[in-house]
């Protein structure tokens, strides 16, 4: 191309990769002159160009320079040809001190000279954005300017991020590699998980986890995948070694940890981009280890404060997520807020709930019931005890140094722990009035139920009126509102409706421990089973219903739409915002094959087996009329009461879809990016309407939080129990702890009793749980199950949580589908994706018999469930 006198050369304005070297990393940026340098190496990089800053400049000063930048980029795109991938490199992005990591656009599947163009003006609309040219000022990188690297497109039937040092790994000996079908950009921008693989620096496979794949980015756009392949790996072991020595080759060369984005073709194997692990990344410089740290000097401050101000007493300090972590797994800000506003303080629903059925306790301990650890929801166990205060309680450190001794006991302590110390005459005595004062609370509670507690559940039309409305300030104080309406509606008869259930239910399970020993906890599940009376219940049936065209989708919607895979995180979407949810729950329980209403009638009739059976072994064993009509008696009220606790919450859910909804219309009136509002406390609102950008700002450091504490979450950072002396407990985990290569069986916690041989589909903390892709096989691994999740135990074969007890949601509702479950602390890092497993729901026992890359037993596979009771024993 010809140009005027004076006028810059065209190599000002555009630089071929191919002849980058290390003096053009002030004109082209770091990204674009890595990439430069590795393909000039011999590296796979896909060839290109850069825009240089220079260029940039000029483009956005307008006028006759501008048409002279365009000219020398299209040239230069005519000589590339085909589709590209167009990326911002500014100055300093990519370097040793930030990565800039999602700060700026990427425009993937670019073609044509008018698409460049249009490319172009959004990689340079994101760098001149203000949230962009804050982020820079804090790095003091204000006058950072900016260069665009264009580059032809990789047809990635796979792709993702290897980095040679895993953040988390203390020997940094391993190399963590990503990846998903189609381009990576979903991947990298948190959308999706994908499949993870762990290798050796010598490239051997350590590990895999496979997650479940629904979609694909392509260059024409989002595409759904195929059935069979969401569950496949989308690298072959070969494809990840070559991904993991090539990261390592790209580590040598330019002599430091990298984190490098990948794609995998027809040829092979691409590297797209390589940069820096920079010092936040590391082990030891920062981010989740900075984050963790600062957690346990926080709670060291704190409860050393509540000593000195005499409301902790109590010689140790106890802290677990037994109860609650199923409740609430790693909440954001507004949830947390609310479920601590509902629940805790002096005027919360615990303190009026239980104050009604007779307990006595000091209200102020109530303030400090919850806590936040890294994330995790935990309650202070001192505090917790002193709830259930009746009067004859022991001292709390009775409870804590048993505890100390068997740390399992605080995971539903008011089942396996309170209360289980023995009395004196006299005390035992005062004992007995407490537990004539239930009964009589209970009974009272039964009969006015229908007539004065189930109207109080219904939301006031006034105020789902004034969330419709949309006005702003309006929609603040109706939160404020339905804030309220729970905490001293709903939500305390929860507590009363929960407390009389567990209550009455521990009081069954410790008597039949007496009389009959070890049988006798089974014989309580089986007891507690077959419950009728429960809406989460009639969920399931309902499903059935809609599925043979018995009931339409609408009238499903109407009562199930505000249900979510956890109701009570309110960032998370609901049923009705998604009714294609609701088409796959369909479509996998026609393949699944399963009769949910038949199935509920067989678990009824089993119950009443059970109670049959009950009543002949206590005669056998000389049981007077009075103990049996007092058990039979105590057992009729748990079986009423604990589907009534799922009933109640079900309608006090209802009422945080509506709070959703009104966060949601806020957010949007502000412009705020979808979410952020809810790193926001509901009480925190008002001042974002008068100060929209400070509470931003808040909102956005809460958001970078909450993605540290889902990483420790997913880590296991954070023990089941956390003991005041032992707070440096929280930290990242030794390299392989709870490997499951290390072992093949393990014991854990009955809950629903039942064997099964399945495949494992492992969930991690945080990590969603598909509607579809279900066959019916599978035994279901994770965290904590919701409510939410309860449909597909009507699909599933088999349950293993990592906390919950036997009164626990999922337990009960794995009772009510007939499928066998267990509690198994670590049960997401022991078991793999993948693997065949033995469930045995009455010993609580859990085998491999096949693990996802090899087996562990003899017998290569468990063909029904007929097979399970040989195969267990094999083990």
């Amino acid at each position: 191309m010809s140009r005027e006198e004076g006028a810059p050369p065209a190599s000002a304005w555009i630089r071929d990769l191919a002849a980058l070297t290390p003096a053009d990393a002030r004109a082209v940026g770091y990204k674009a002159l890595r990439q430069g340098l590795l393909l000039t190496a011999g590296f796979p990089v896909s060839p290109g160009f850069c825009v240089t800053a220079a260029a940039i400049a000029v483009w956005r000063a307008g006028g006759e320079g501008r048409e002279a930048v365009r000219a020398a980029l299209l040239a230069a795109y005519r000589e590339l040809g085909g589709r590209v991938a167009v990326r911002s490199s500014a100055i300093e992005e990519d370097g040793e001190g930030a990565s800039y990591a999602g700060v700026y656009a990427t425009e993937l599947g670019v073609h044509g000279e008018a698409a460049l163009l249009v490319a172009l003006e959004r990689c340079i609309a994101s760098w001149a954005d203000p949230a962009a040219a804050e982020y820079r000022a804090r790095l003091g990188h204000a006058d950072a300017a900016l260069a665009v690297l264009v580059q032809r497109l990789v047809p990635a039937v796979a792709a993702g991020i290897a980095y040679t040092r895993a953040p988390l790994d203390p020997k940094r000996r391993e190399v963590h590699v990503d990846a998903v079908w189609g381009l990576a950009e979903p991947l990298a921008a948190g959308r999706h998980a994908g499949d993870s693989f762990v290798l050796s620096h010598a490239g051997r496979l350590l590990s895999r986890r496979i997650g479940h794949k629904c979609e694909a980015l392509a260059v024409d756009g989002t595409h759904a995948v195929r059935p069979q392949r969401a569950r496949a790996a989308c690298l072959t072991p070969a494809e990840a070694r070559e991904v993991a020595l090539l990261a390592l080759r790209a580590e040598a060369f330019f002599g430091g940890p990298q984190d490098v984005e990948f794609a995998v073709d027809l040829c092979g194997v691409w590297l797209l981009q390589a940069r820096p692990l920079v010092a936040a990344n590391t082990v030891g410089g920062g981010g989740l280890e900075n984050y963790l740290a600062g957690e346990r000097r926080r709670l060291a401050r704190k409860f050393a404060d509540l000593r000195r101000r005499g409301l902790l007493q109590g010689s140790q300090l106890v802290l677990s997520n037994g109860n609650v972590g199923e409740l609430l797994p790693t909440p954001t800000a507004m949830s947390f807020g609310l479920f601590r506003d509902i629940f805790a303080g002096r005027r919360g629903a615990i303190v009026t709930g239980r104050r009604r059925l007779g307990y006595r306790f000091d209200a102020r301990c109530v303030d400090h019931l919850y806590e936040l650890v890294a994330g995790q929801l935990c309650f202070n166990l001192e505090v917790d005890a002193a709830t259930f205060g009746d009067g004859m309680e022991p001292a709390v450190d009775c409870y804590l140094d048993r505890i100390a001794a068997d740390p399992s006991l605080a995971n539903y302590p008011e089942v396996r722990l309170y209360g289980r110390l023995p009395l004196e005459a006299s005390a035992a005595a005062a004992r007995n009035r407490f537990e004539h004062g239930i009964r009589v609370a209970a009974h009272s509670y039964r009969a006015r139920y229908e007539s004065q507690v189930a109207p109080k559940l219904a939301v006031p039309d006034a105020l789902e009126r004034a969330v419709a409305s949309g006005d702003p300030r309006r929609l603040v104080v109706t939160v404020s509102s339905l804030v309220r309406f729970l905490r001293t509606g709903p939500c305390v008869e929860f507590v009363i409706a929960a407390r009389l259930g567990f209550h009455f239910a521990t009081e069954v399970r410790r008597t039949l421990e007496t009389l009959l020993g070890p049988d006798g906890e089974a014989l309580c599940a089986r007891l507690l089973s077959g419950l009728p009376g429960s809406l989460i219940t009639c969920q399931g049936l309902w499903l059935e219903e809609v599925a043979e065209g018995r009931r339409s989708r609408a009238d499903y919607l109407a009562a199930y739409g505000h249900c979510a895979d956890n109701e009570l995180e309110l960032a998370e979407p609901r049923l009705a915002e998604n009714p294609g949810r609701l088409d796959e729950l369909l479509a996998n329980l026609r393949a699944s094959g399963r009769r949910p209403a038949a199935e509920f009638v067989h678990q009824q009739a089993a119950r009443r087996t059970a109670e049959a059976e009950l009543a002949r072994r206590l005669a056998a064993a000389g049981v007077d009329d009075a103990a049996r009509a007092t058990l039979f008696e105590a057992l009729a009220l748990a079986q009423h009461f604990l589907p009534l606790r799922e009933t109640i919450k079900h309608h006090y859910t209802a009422v945080h879809a509506l709070i959703r909804h009104a966060a949601l219309r806020l957010g949007a009136h502000l412009g705020w990016p979808d979410g952020l509002i809810f790193h926001l406390h509901s009480r925190e609102l008002p001042a974002a309407l008068r100060d929209p950008s400070a509470l931003r700002r808040r909102a956005e450091r809460r958001a970078a939080e909450h993605a540290l504490a889902r990483l420790a979450a997913r880590l296991h950072c954070v023990p089941a129990v956390v003991f005041g002396s032992r707070l440096d407990a929280i930290g990242v985990p030794a390299a392989g702890a709870g490997d499951a290569e290390e072992a093949n069986a393990w014991s854990g916690t009955p809950l629903s009793a039942g064997k099964v041989c399945g495949v494992a589909r492992v969930f991690a903390p945080g990590e969603p749980v598909p509607a579809e892709g279900w066959r019916g096989d599978e035994i279901l691994i994770l965290r904590a199950a919701n409510l939410g999740v309860t449909p597909l135990f009507r699909i599933v074969a088999g349950l293993v949580v990592e906390i919950g007890g036997l009164l626990a949601h999922s337990a009960c509702q794995a009772r009510e589908a007939g499928i066998p479950a267990v509690a198994l602390p670590d049960a997401t890092r022991l078991i793999a994706d993948g693997a065949r497993v033995v469930l045995d729901g009455a010993s609580g026992r859990v085998a491999l018999l096949e693990s996802s890359t090899g087996r562990y037993s003899d017998e290569s596979h468990c063909d029904s469930v007929a097979h399970v009771t040989e195969q267990f024993a094999a083990v």
